[in-house]
């Protein structure tokens, strides 16, 4: 007779699916990954994740929320640094950084892939919401510290446009070395802090 399954046993089996989910859908995307797919790599038979996901979509969906929650709880550690705005702002972007490197298939899957339907999965969307919150609150302190001027959402999106683009190069193997990356992060961001200063009246 089959055992009765704990809420620990499920959120076990679902944290190990979501971890060998994350790198099926970073290394091959989301139409190379299938439930057959999934089973495979983690060594049960095939019906097996049917019992504790609905489809593909909903595994996403769920690698997808544990990729954002980890960013955040990385971010919101850097956020707790003692400072100004704008020393506040660069203990964030190392630690934006030092996640992308240490864990690529979550960025990958944060801002590369396909997300499902956001109100369709409400936890998702949560945790997504998390993550704008966290970056644009740096925005937020520096226009009210008078380090930069604009409206905080639109300069948020400049600037992780600026430190994504780079991150994507490196992890995809376009750049030289960890320092090179570090070095154009420090040009752009530099440079973008300098043309937004409040023009002098």
């Amino acid at each position: 007779m089959p055992r009765t399954l704990s809420q620990e046993d499920i959120s076990e089996f679902r944290d190990q699916a979501c971890a060998a989910a994350s790198r099926l859908f970073a290394q091959r995307g989301t139409d190379g990954v299938t439930m057959r797919a999934l089973a495979e790599v983690m060594g049960i038979s095939p019906m097996k994740p049917y019992h504790y996901f609905r489809d593909k979509e909903e595994i996403l969906a769920a690698v997808v929320t544990r990729a954002f929650s980890r960013f955040v709880a990385a971010v919101e550690e850097a956020d707790q640094h003692v400072g100004s705005a704008r020393e506040r702002a660069l203990a964030k972007r190392h630690a934006y950084v030092r996640f992308a490197l240490a864990e690529p298939d979550c960025y990958r899957i944060m801002f590369e892939l396909p997300h499902p339907d956001p109100a369709a999965y409400p936890e998702m969307q949560a945790a997504m919401d998390r993550a704008r919150a966290i970056m644009r609150c740096s925005l937020n302190a520096l226009v009210a510290e008078g380090v930069v001027q604009g409206e905080p959402d639109m300069l948020g999106n400049v600037f992780w446009c600026s430190m994504h683009g780079p991150v994507s190069l490196y992890l995809a193997g376009k750049l030289d070395n960890e320092e090179q990356l570090q070095a154009i992060l420090d040009v752009a961001m530099r440079g973008l802090m300098l043309g937004l200063r409040p023009s002098e009246t």
